[in-house]
């Protein structure tokens, strides 16, 4: 009985002693790996695309692969699968993948960047051959044209445009690449006898909600707003596109009055937070913010006024997806609504229309228009007098013969007009220098913009000349001035839009406000959400040539003042620091798709992206029990139960006497 009484004390002992101590325990067996960074899941509305784990995460032994070595040893000879991958950026390519996918071995892939060991850090190989996830020919099936026989991107690997069944993970933090090469060779190492270790191994997490296609997880979406607490699989891509002019828009516009410069604003990559599009994106956007600059001081809003046309200068959001930003553009011009339902400008209005993409660090301009616009004076007049500015400044300015055009935002106003008059204004010829197009690695390093980097030269020797033909086209006149485009206003402006968002000018619109101290990412993200470099762009297009107004005195009142049509008021804090009348706006950059009411998903009219909705991401690192030891805890476990099982009948049999003796004994019974 004394027996029986003190194995019950030490079980209720041991388990009270468990359960204050299993969360420690938790800590003690899992890592928590830095995770921001997952590929994720995208849909249109025939496929879907990305990456996405189980409900309850993948799981996978730990197996670094710098070389095909480490590959042919995991495919031929590993018997601890599934396995998770940790590659190197020289093994990332869609050969590695598609290869792992097939295998059927793998269970998640970590991409291992920026680290300090030899086998981590060996980016010349991908310097060579260069890297894009993207398609050869981005945006094929929403162009005017189609693929041309040379694709307009040869590193393209199509990975991006491909739904994987495994969840991938970049990683950049140095110390975590370093406890995870440490945890392989500590633990997993040799490789040839893994079945009798204790294996280093990692559980990955990224569960996307939604699946199939955008029609699919949108229709699932409504059919949960029926229940009390519904359920939403994904979102629609959007944001806002940003615009400013030199003057104020105004309704009876002129046919052919209003010259565009337009840039795109977003760029995109496999992963969440990281596209950093420095060539891709940046570079077009600083051209033409250096370019809207110049011009409000060459043409002030008084002298402006005394002309007929106007210049317009817009941002696209959303245009690595099918064109969101341009097509919105394009189907409220015909609805009557753009930018607004009072001066409603549609495309005849248009007299001259200049994208910019792709400007290279290199002085080479080359100009791409469509056939069929040739008869356009406006568009020949502009071609000469850039072409004589930039070629006095030792450039090399050609126009391509290629009979297609480049992905570009034009594409959207060739669909309703062939003859739009538009050109592109790029730094490639035939196929993009950019060998890392919508990569994590178009960064500032794939500018070559660092310490005597030549491209602020260069972008401000373009955005002089741009401003000198925009100049004619507005007053019909030579520039005779002096003011040109500097070169370390310039370099300010790369420095917000490549390296920091937490930079001069940003600070100068924004302060005391903290910005981020990282890059722009570039990703449109969902219309529920505004991109940070979305609303830091308007401000900047709102300090030039805005007027301030003078009787309003605090930030409040600024949204609530009524300016004359065609302007908006918006506070700008920093060094300004004031309220300002400012023809600087947005339109809504989200498809026509999903505002026309029972529009066919399947059609390729307009964009049809989503993206889906996630709960939780994460990775957690571990020791998975060799093969034997769990066989023996496994045993062990069943033996303690039969253990349990025989104390707890013995404690039955004897309940009567324990329970008699403690009932004669009781202080109730003296």
């Amino acid at each position: 009985m004394i027996s029986v009484r003190l194995v019950s004390f030490v079980c209720l002992h041991f388990a009270t002693f468990t359960l204050l101590n299993c969360l420690s325990v938790k800590d003690q067996m899992y890592a928590n790996i830095i995770a921001d960074n997952p590929c994720f899941l995208r849909l249109n509305g025939t496929n879907q695309f990305g990456c996405t784990s189980s409900r309850f995460g993948n799981v996978g032994t730990l197996h670094l692969v710098s070389n095909s070595t480490d590959l042919n040893w995991l495919f031929n000879e590993g018997k601890a699968n599934p396995y998770t991958v940790a590659l190197t950026p020289k093994m990332f390519n869609r050969e590695v993948l598609q290869s792992i996918e097939l295998s059927a071995k793998v269970n998640g892939i970590m991409l291992l960047m920026n680290g300090t060991e030899q086998e981590v850090i060996n980016n010349d190989n991908l310097q060579n051959t260069g890297f894009s996830p993207e398609d050869t020919c981005p945006n094929r099936y929403s162009d005017v044209n189609s693929c041309p026989t040379k694709p307009w991107n040869p590193y393209g690997t199509d990975i991006l445009l491909k739904s994987w069944s495994f969840p991938i993970f970049v990683v950049y933090d140095q110390n975590t690449i370093k406890d995870i090469i440490d945890c392989f060779k500590n633990h997993n190492l040799p490789l040839n006898n893994q079945n009798d270790q204790s294996l280093c191994a990692l559980e990955l997490k990224s569960h996307m909600y939604a699946a199939v296609d955008s029609k699919t997880c949108l229709r699932r979406t409504m059919m949960t707003y029926q229940n009390i607490r519904p359920i939403k699989f994904c979102d629609p891509l959007g944001d806002k596109n940003v615009y400013w002019s030199l003057k104020e828009l105004r309704p009876n516009t002129p046919d052919q009055s209003i010259a565009i410069v337009a840039a795109r604003l977003d760029a995109t990559s496999m992963f969440q937070d990281l596209a950093p599009g420095a060539m891709s994106t940046a570079t077009s956007i600083v051209t033409l913010m250096a370019t809207a600059n110049l011009i409000s001081e060459m043409l002030s809003y008084n002298d402006a006024n005394n002309y007929a046309r106007n210049i317009m200068f817009i941002l696209f959001n959303g245009e690595a997806y099918d064109y969101i930003g341009s097509s919105r553009v394009v189907y409220d011009m015909l609805d009557g609504n753009f930018p607004n339902d009072l001066i409603k400008l549609n495309h005849s209005h248009i007299g001259l229309f200049v994208e910019l993409s792709q400007i290279h660090y290199d002085k080479e301009v080359v100009f791409y228009r469509p056939i069929k616009n040739n008869a356009s004076e406006n568009v020949i007049n502009f071609m000469n007098l850039f072409n004589k500015s930039l070629s006095d400044d030792s450039f090399s300015v050609t126009e391509s013969k290629s009979t297609s055009i480049p992905p570009s935002s034009l594409h959207s106003f060739l669909k309703i007009d062939p003859k739009f008059p538009g050109i592109i204004l790029t730094g490639f010829r035939d196929q993009f220098k950019n060998k890392f197009y919508h990569s994590i690695l178009d960064d500032a390093e794939n500018i070559q913009y660092g310490n005597n980097s030549t491209i602020p030269q260069t972008i401000a020797n373009i955005s002089t000349s741009l401003s000198n033909s925009l100049y004619t086209f507005i007053t019909n006149s030579t520039y005779t001035g002096l003011k040109q485009a500097n070169s370390s206003y310039v370099t300010k402006l790369l420095d917000c839009y490549v390296k920091s968002m937490n930079c001069e000018v940003f600070q100068s619109l924004t302060s005391p406000l903290h910005l981020p101290d990282n890059p722009p990412n570039y990703y449109i993200s969902i219309d529920l959400i505004t991109n940070t470099i979305t609303s830091l762009s308007r401000l900047l297009f709102a300090s030039f040539g805005s007027k301030i107004i003078n009787e309003v005195q605090n930030e409040e009142n600024c949204l609530n003042y009524r300016t004359k049509q065609g302007f908006m008021p918006i506070w700008l804090r920093g060094k300004y620091n004031a309220c300002y009348s400012t023809t600087s706006n947005v339109t809504d950059a989200v498809s026509p798709a999903f505002i026309i009411p029972d529009y066919n998903l399947s059609s390729p009219k307009y964009s049809t992206w989503t993206e889906s909705v996630w709960h939780e991401v994460q990775i957690r690192m571990f020791l998975r029990q060799s093969f034997k030891l769990q066989i023996i805890i496994f045993v062990l476990g069943i033996l303690i139960f039969l253990f349990s099982f025989i104390i707890i009948k013995k404690m039955y049999d004897q309940s009567g006497i324990n329970f008699n003796n403690q009932e004669v004994h009781s202080v109730t019974n003296f």
